[in-house]
């Protein structure tokens, strides 16, 4: 029997059957870990597994409710014997009232990193899916492909070898070697998550293919390890997956004081694309929009214009706004707002600085201009965008709780 009493009486007693091995799988546990200590602290009943341990719930266990990444048959029905109140995290199967699911949005996902590369002047968008054992129905490229197609640009699928089975991804190799080389340059490649776009910049490395300029990646899911051995920093989508975990244990808290399942699944929209080295890139093969676009980056912290473009350049600025035309479809002008507010976002995401030293640092003349051109840039003032972008809490993180 592993039945076990729980020392405080008026705890919930509840399972969790996630993998913890992966990042995705913490960051969700954290989450969920992080809505019960807000609310009077649960009891945890915790199946330290991965890929390739037995996944069910015991018949013997006895508790109040259930989140489980339910991924094959065997687990959904020794959880289905309890009869108890369960949130389904996992991107497999359906959603349903007896497992009703609460899940990053995928589709979401798959618009946004398409829309990352169709907004910086891409043509060309390749993708590759999840690897054929993980046995999911790809929601994301569908997505992906209208998106691509509705901007005009075209999409690239790589289609895995169907008799390689191994989770090594290097088994795909020289398959992943001719597509990469055959894919019009330069492009951008959406990968399922992180272990996938090492893979395919190592492919770029091995083969001479500069990675951003020739070929840019960005990965779906985050794992900030597998970021740091690859050869440079990886791009990805910020799935919120924390969100997902506390979301998910609110959800199960409502089951269990008696609401009803949701009719559709508890979607989490992804917080936006956190930019790292390997989509940092330069377009064209216009020498003069690459320097400009360099100067651009290389001075955010100063509030420089158009005509300091044209008298780095030495270009008339006519010359200067049609080739940017050309080859980006935007202005100078664009380039430089947009840069500026890209920075902005990302420090209002990632740091604690106040206002006033974010306007420094973004060579705004005082905190009230820098507030002005933040607005009139997104529709929101700075506080607004940090308060519903929260920083991803930290073990020792006592931030409020989403509630």
């Amino acid at each position: 029997m592993i039945q076990r009493v729980s020392a405080y009486s008026d705890r919930l007693r509840i399972a969790l059957l996630i993998l913890n091995e992966s990042y995705w799988s913490r960051r969700i546990l954290h989450g969920i870990a992080r809505y019960a200590d807000v609310n009077g602290g649960w009891d945890f009943w915790l199946h330290p597994r991965g890929m390739e341990q037995p996944r069910r719930l015991p018949a013997d266990w006895r508790g109040q409710g259930v989140i489980s990444r339910i991924s094959n048959e065997p687990l959904r029905q020794s959880i289905a014997l309890h009869n108890l109140p369960t949130i389904n995290v996992s991107w497999l199967g359906d959603h349903c009232a007896r497992f009703p699911k609460v899940i990053a949005d995928p589709l979401a996902a798959g618009q946004l990193a398409s829309s990352f590369f169709v907004e910086r002047g891409f043509e060309h968008i390749g993708y590759v899916g999840p690897p054929l054992y993980y046995g999911y129905q790809d929601v994301i490229l569908p997505e992906l492909t209208k998106t691509a197609e509705n901007a005009g640009c075209r999409a690239y699928q790589f289609v895995p070898d169907p008799d390689v089975k191994q989770a090594d991804f290097d088994f795909q190799r020289v398959r992943l070697v001719d597509w990469v080389r055959s894919l019009p340059k330069p492009v951008g490649i959406v990968a399922w998550h992180m272990i996938q776009a090492r893979e395919i910049m190592l492919t770029c490395s091995a083969e001479g293919i500069n990675v951003p300029n020739e070929v840019a990646v960005l990965a779906v899911e985050n794992d900030p390890l597998v970021s740091q051995l690859s050869p440079i920093p990886v791009s990805y989508v910020e799935q919120r997956i924390e969100r997902v975990g506390f979301e998910s244990a609110q959800e199960l808290q409502r089951l269990i004081s008696g609401g009803k399942p949701r009719d559709k699944p508890l979607l989490i929209p992804p917080e936006g694309v956190v930019e790292m080295a390997s989509t940092d890139t330069v377009f064209a093969n216009d020498t003069l929009v690459q320097d400009a676009v360099a100067f651009i980056k290389q001075n955010c912290d100063v509030a420089i214009n158009v005509s300091d473009l044209v008298q780095h350049l030495d270009v008339s600025r006519r010359s200067l706004e049609d080739r940017f035309r050309k080859v980006l479809k935007r202005s100078p002008a664009e380039e430089i707002r947009f840069t500026r507010v890209r920075i902005l976002k990302n420090l209002l995401k990632t740091t604690d600085l106040t206002l006033v030293e974010i306007s420094r640092q973004t060579g705004h003349s005082c905190e009230k201009s820098m507030l002005r051109f933040f607005k009139r840039m997104t529709g929101l003032t700075p506080g607004a965008y940090r308060q519903s972008h929260p920083q991803v809490p930290r073990d020792n993180d006592q931030e409020d709780s989403w509630d």
